[in-house]
């Protein structure tokens, strides 16, 4: 009786230490962990039964428990090892291994049927408890090639953790070294003396004990589970997950606290549609779709405002979960509005010296333009002319959704306009001022009014003015006279990489050049100066520009001939 009382305790206490893994290291724990201990008390309780066993059909059942639990011990003791060593085993090699030792325990269990791992089997009693005397068949050498394999290849995982020096302590070392050699190494001794049913019971106890101490050296649950806990406790994100279908697969604690209905809802079904957070999941769960990376979504339900960030969980690059990771920001929005109630007045403050400055930015622009009209009376005309051009294209371009640009962007291109010529200022006057047709060597000089103004206008703009405009106001300056085609001056930009204001600034420049007179020319009719910048598109101007210029080619015209008609009345006068 004494050796039944034994085996009970033993089968007690395989229990205790797996419900004791369960509960204490619950969280960080691997799979392969569990496994192992719950395969010791599989192992117990049939080294038991074959105890209480009192015929030989007993004993072959009892004896098929035992090889159910201890035919994945070494594979799960290898795997735990290798683990505990940070070795990282492919999956096709667990498989592998995991199918060799389903094909062991197969074989253990044609026991009775057929002889091709036990030839024969004799029901003995020894020392008053049940037991078997067998006489082993040809299929049993895969039981005792599963054992030494093992063995060795604890052996080299062990002593390559400790040459390769990984994030392992000597102590766990030693640990696992004694758990590995100690337990394998008992069994093989305990088959030899066919003793085996008292003595692997102890060995199991010792290994659990063992493993419960090396959880404890790698601080599996005074460190992991500390901080898990901790990262749970503090979270106040809803988390919620959906099939691509739309089913509804799950949530946490705090979702259910955010939407009570959740808790009607059931799993694997599609939320109902009577319920009003059905419509609000769908419409996050369409802007997911063939998108990458996390979607912000935001919505208002039942006075709250919630945040979601939507996220595609992909496996095999397939998309398998919706899931939306929601917070509760009421007490932010309300925030805002508090803030929006008492800064009004700021508000209103800040737009109103914004206009200040904009209007001071205006008069000293004009006044930049007047100097440049004491020089040349032309030149002066056609920087007010050309700004009313820009500002009739860039209306055009701002009714476009496609070009993402800001209200401060296209303001700024109009109120530079006029400067786009500045640079004519530092331009002899001998030059600037000849009826007739340029030399080579004045034509040379009057090509440096474009990079010349971008200078002047760094040197004045910088220090007052903010670095946006300026560099708005350069482009403006510096690279009017580029061509789409890379052909133009200063510094033979080609294509996009003129800046856009530039590009707007040369269909402008060349459109009132063409419609106006000169000293030099005749002015061109609207219907000529339109096909000559048609025809220059794509190797003068941008060809992204034509829709914009087409948009605005009567509103042009009704331009002009008011700046005409108001000419032709200032001089009757």
């Amino acid at each position: 009786m004494f050796v039944i009382y034994y085996l009970i305790a033993m089968c007690v206490f395989s229990g205790i230490n797996a419900c004791l893994l369960s509960c204490f290291y619950r969280r960080p724990l691997n799979s392969f962990f569990t496994a192992f201990f719950f395969s010791i008390v599989l192992a117990d309780f049939g080294h038991l039964f074959l105890a209480l066993s009192t015929t030989i059909e007993g004993a072959i059942v009892a004896n098929k428990v035992c090889y159910l639990g201890s035919c994945f011990l070494p594979l799960l003791l290898f795997l735990l090892i290798c683990r505990l060593c940070s070795f990282n085993i492919p999956r096709w090699v667990k498989l592998i291994l995991f199918a060799y030792s389903t094909l062991v325990f197969a074989l253990s269990c044609t026991v009775g049927f057929s002889d091709i791992f036990y030839e024969s089997v004799r029901y003995v009693v020894l020392n008053g408890f049940g037991s078997y005397m067998p006489t082993y068949g040809p299929g049993h050498i895969l039981w005792n090639v599963l054992l030494y394999s093992y063995v060795i290849a604890n052996i080299v995982v062990i002593v390559l953790a400790e040459r390769q020096k990984r994030n392992v302590s000597y102590r766990t070392l030693f640990a696992i070294a004694t758990l590995a050699f100690f337990s394998i190494g008992l069994f093989i001794v305990a088959r030899y003396m066919e003793n085996d049913t008292l003595l692997m019971p102890l060995v199991y106890l010792i290994d659990e004990l063992v493993l419960l101490y090396i959880c404890a050296l790698v601080k599996m649950h005074d460190v992991m589970n500390t901080v898990l806990e901790s990262l749970e406790a503090e979270n106040t994100a809803a988390y919620l997950a959906f099939s691509p279908k739309g089913l509804y697969l799950g949530c946490n604690d705090i979702a259910t606290k955010f939407f009570p209905e959740l808790l009607d809802c059931r799993v694997d079904h599609i939320l109902p549609r009577k319920m009003a957070m059905a419509k609000i999941f769908r419409r996050g769960m369409n802007l997911l779709k063939g998108t990458s990376g996390d979607t912000v979504y935001r919505f208002s339900y039942k006075d709250h405002f919630y945040k979601a960030v939507l996220r595609n969980v992909l496996q095999n690059k397939k998309t398998q979960i919706f899931l939306f990771r929601i917070e509760d920001e009421t007490n932010i929005q309300r925030y805002i509005e508090r803030l929006d109630a008492n800064n009004t007045e700021l508000a209103a403050l800040i737009k109103n010296n914004k206009d200040q400055i904009r209007l001071f930015q205006n008069q000293m622009l004009v006044g930049m333009a007047e100097m440049v009209n004491n020089k040349d009376g032309i030149t002066g005309a056609h920087l007010k002319r050309t700004k009313e051009v820009v500002s009739i294209l860039v209306s055009k371009m701002q009714k476009d959704p496609s070009l993402n640009y800001s209200k401060e962007f296209y303001e700024d291109m109009v109120a530079a306009a006029p400067m786009h010529d500045i640079g004519k200022i530092a331009i002899d006057d001998h030059v600037l001022c000849k009826p007739g047709k340029f030399t080579e060597a004045e034509y040379s000089e009057m090509k440096t009014h474009a990079e010349k103004g971008a200078i002047i206008i760094k040197n004045l703009l910088s220090n007052f003015q903010s670095e946006f405009f300026v560099e708005i106001a350069k482009n403006m300056a510096g690279s009017h006279h580029e061509r789409w085609d890379g052909s133009g001056y200063p510094y033979g930009l080609k294509g996009e990489n003129i800046p856009l204001e530039a590009r707007v600034m040369a269909v402008a420049d060349v459109y009132d050049a063409l419609v106006s007179k000169r000293c030099y020319k005749e002015p061109f009719s609207f219907e000529e100066a339109y096909d000559i910048i048609d025809k220059s598109m794509g190797q003068h101007f941008d060809p992204g520009l034509k829709k914009y210029f087409d948009q605005s080619r009567e509103e042009l015209e009704m331009f002009y001939k008011k700046e005409w008609e108001a000419e032709s009345a200032a001089e009757g006068a």
